[in-house]
């Protein structure tokens, strides 16, 4: 028989589990000192070196800032926090719907995808409405919502590699943990072909560098992927 191998947790994610959580849920406060390294090691039954990488990448993603010769302490993840500090927020959340992180993330995307489109209408080129459509046609094939999830996300990647911005494709890449799980809840209440008949429209406009009208079409997708939420999600139900 085949089977997978099977792995526990490192004493590290352990302790950084153990640290955001206390952050997260309000029992470690914005600018308390954390216990020394040492302090730390002896009561969770580590090795300093497990507290020391924790800590670096704690700090990394903006929970703790570390100042020498004076400690660490607990930051404003808020004000400091990085795209991998926002998927631990939503994985803390266990995926339950908070319409202020909602609201939150729409908001960039708002302001993030109606630059590319308008970029994408203007600089477009006929090989990237090519791979646009032959996503759409991906998009349209596939059942399995994972898929077809990871999918739509491509058809975003591939719309900011038409603005002809090298820095928004790596934006949208980044973002990419995030968007996914977002995708999954809104094809769970949203037929695929009213999303595709959406995308389709929207590649036309850019085809026709109808920049007001491209806009206002992914205006349109992105306000209706939020509705989802408004619509049919309650403030800490799963999504």
């Amino acid at each position: 028989m085949d089977v997978d191998h099977l792995a526990s947790p490192s004493l590290k994610k352990l302790f950084i589990k153990e640290i955001t959580d206390g952050i997260l849920s309000g029992k470690l406060k914005v600018g308390e000192r954390l216990p020394n390294e040492r302090d730390l090691a002896k009561k969770m039954g580590v090795s300093r070196a497990v507290i020391n990488g924790g800590m670096a990448e704690l700090a990394r993603w903006g929970f703790v800032e570390i100042i020498p010769r004076k400690g660490a302490f607990v930051a404003d993840y808020k004000l400091r926090g990085k795209v991998e500090t926002l998927e631990v927020v939503l994985k803390y959340s266990g995926g339950r719907f908070d319409p202020v992180t909602m609201d939150s993330i729409y908001e960039v995307r708002l302001c993030v995808e109606r630059h590319i489109t308008e970029l994408a209408a203007k600089r477009r080129t006929g090989q990237d409405i090519i791979n646009l459509r032959k996503q759409i046609e991906l998009i349209s094939s596939l059942d399995d919502i994972e898929a077809l999830s990871a999918a739509t996300h491509e058809f975003y990647h591939l719309l900011s590699v038409a603005s002809g911005n090298i820095i928004y494709p790596l934006n949208i890449e980044a973002y990419k943990v995030i968007y996914i799980p977002l995708m999954v809840a809104v094809y769970k209440r949203v037929p695929k072909q009213e999303r595709i008949a959406r995308f389709t429209r929207l590649v036309d406009l850019i085809e026709q560098q109808d920049t007001v009208r491209a806009i206002e079409c992914i205006t349109e997708l992105i306000q209706s992927g939020h509705t989802v939420f408004s619509e049919h999600y309650r403030p800490g139900q799963d999504f």
